[in-house]
């Protein structure tokens, strides 16, 4: 199967990632004048996305054997008394979020213990195997004929097993299910060792089967749905996970599994009162408070799931991801430093993930911080340069910075992989007018109009390039379109006037000037300075 590798209840159990926050959106910073409307392109006003991923593998490790009825009184008191002799509870890692966790009430096993328990399961296979040969003298001879040596093949199955050599016991147990089907110990371990091979659709076909034969096999409803889940399939696994959690009311993984289910089943209601169920059962579970923490983010109950996220953090103080979920929860709340503050702390555990240190960036820009946020790209950039919205984003920041060569290099290499996106063009074009190349910023600007006839910004770069190249009628023709919008930025007005003033059009130049002295109000002091001259100017020659 294609995919991420699933951490079901044995077997691997890679380390999975939460879903992080995406790169910036919006519009890029016009350095120059005509400026935009706006805080520019990164400055959102909420964080881009809150979502982290409910996923999680705080597996079972256990493997209990389960046979049929017909010699279960027996077997069971065999069963049980391996795995009561097996060592004391041991912590399960939670690959999700990198919590240690230890359930109350259950018997987590260490490798001997797991062996122990294995072997448990293979002579209840044995036991029942045996139970059903009570076969005639006159049948002996036909039996060892026509059957395989179900015995032999369980022993094989238990030392393979005990050596984690799964393809061994697999293909052992091929053969023992084969021969006798309605075992239904054999079915769950060959589920097991498919797991850890890594064949799922194999592993869930022999749970299924496992669970056809007894439906309320607790430790196989179980199985199966952690699989289905890891294996992105929520809505399969839900039924699963809803019986065994059914099953063990007082089973905190059940219960937390099922809670994780109905949450991907969008079902956040029935969610987060299953989430309160599993702390009630353990209130200091870590992975339960981080999981409800991810659901109140994305319900945008910030500061609830501030509250999860410090309770997780502070049961787990490795937990870094419970950093994170902080982080983004102040985020939402819009308290910005103390986001910030949590973000740094989170990327000093996490030096690598370069997501939330893209995420920062845009952060840092919103306090001004610039040097910081071109100090995260670079690193991000020098890891994994072909990162999406990375080299526009180095291009903002290079340009806020005023470093306009490096501005105007990171904006071509995004234009390479984003060629007809209008904004880069435009935000090329007003670099290159930072460095006075007019004709090429005169081109990006058109470019970008092709792509988005209503661009204010981009229609204000252009009639820019056109004024500084004293192409007046031409930039009139456009100052005067923009001059009517609603709320016109003061310096177009000038330039307006500018341009009538060098063509000799004195009275619309006076007109322009007074209009701009009335809109700038002391935004712009030397231009103010300018006006106020070529007003007494142009009121002089037109006395004359």
């Amino acid at each position: 199967m294609n995919g991420s590798n699933p951490s079901p209840a044995c077997g691997p159990q890679p380390t999975a990632r939460p879903d992080r926050p995406r790169p910036f959106g919006g519009r890029r910073p016009v350095p120059r004048c005509p400026a935009p409307d706006g805080a520019g392109r990164w400055l959102e006003k909420a964080p881009s996305r809150h979502t982290l991923s409910p996923k999680g593998s705080l597996c079972d490790n256990r493997v209990q054997a389960v046979i049929p009825s017909g010699a279960r009184n027996l077997a069971l008191s065999i069963f049980n008394a391996m795995r009561d002799s097996s060592s004391p509870a041991a912590p399960r890692n939670d690959t999700q979020t990198g919590v240690i966790t230890q359930t109350p009430k259950e018997r987590a096993v260490t490798p001997v213990g797991a062996a122990r328990l294995l072997l448990g399961g293979l002579i209840l296979c044995l036991f029942y195997v045996l139970q059903g040969w009570a076969i005639g003298p006159g049948q002996e001879s036909a039996s060892r004929t026509h059957s395989p040596d179900v015995p032999a093949l369980l022993h094989t199955a238990q030392d393979a097993l005990g050596q984690k050599d799964f393809a061994a016991a697999a293909d052992a147990l091929k053969q023992v299910v084969a021969a006798q089907p309605t075992l239904t110990a054999a079915w769950f371990n060959l589920g097991y060792a498919y797991t850890a091979l890594h064949k799922y659709e194999e592993a869930i076909a022999a749970y299924r089967k496992a669970v056809e034969l007894e439906p309320n096999l607790f430790e196989a409803r179980l199985n199966l749905g952690i699989l289905l889940f890891q294996l992105d399939n929520p809505q399969g696994a839900l039924e699963h996970l809803e019986r065994a959690a059914t099953l063990k009311p007082d089973h905190p993984r059940a219960q937390l599994y099922y809670a994780r289910a109905l949450a991907l089943n969008g079902q956040t209601e029935g969610a987060e009162k299953q989430y309160q169920t599993v702390l009630r059962l353990d209130p200091k579970l870590p992975s339960a408070q981080y999981d409800l923490g991810q659901l109140y983010l994305q319900q945008k109950r910030y500061q609830e799931a501030l509250s999860a996220f410090q309770d997780a953090y502070g049961e787990d103080p490795s937990l870094a991801q419970a950093q994170l979920g902080e982080a983004l929860a102040e985020e939402g709340l819009n308290h910005k430093a103390d986001a910030t503050a949590q973000f740094e702390k989170y990327l000093a555990a996490r030096p690598d993930d370069l997501e939330t240190r893209f995420h920062l960036a845009r952060l840092y820009l919103e306090q001004g911080k610039y040097a910081q946020a071109y100090e995260g790209l670079q690193t991000v950039y020098r890891a994994k340069p072909e990162t999406p919205g990375l080299a526009a984003a180095l291009g903002d920041v290079c340009a806020l910075l005023k470093q306009f060569p490096e501005s105007e290099k990171f904006y071509r290499q995004a234009l390479l992989a984003a060629p007809a996106d209008p904004d880069l063009h435009r935000a090329l074009g007003q670099t290159l007018l930072e460095e006075d190349k007019l004709s090429e910023a005169e081109a990006e600007f058109r470019t970008a109009l092709k792509g988005n006839p209503r661009s204010r910004e981009a229609g204000q770069g252009l009639a820019t390039s056109l004024y500084l190249q004293k192409r007046y009628p031409e930039a009139i023709s456009l100052l005067e379109v923009l001059a009517r919008a609603p709320d016109p930025p003061p310096i177009l007005i000038f330039a307006l006037a500018s341009s009538y003033d060098n063509l000799h059009v004195l009275q619309k130049a006076l007109d322009n000037y007074l209009r701009f002295l009335q809109l700038s109000k002391g935004q712009s002091p030397d231009h103010e300075w300018q006006a106020t001259q070529r007003v007494k100017v142009l009121r002089h020659q037109m006395q004359k």
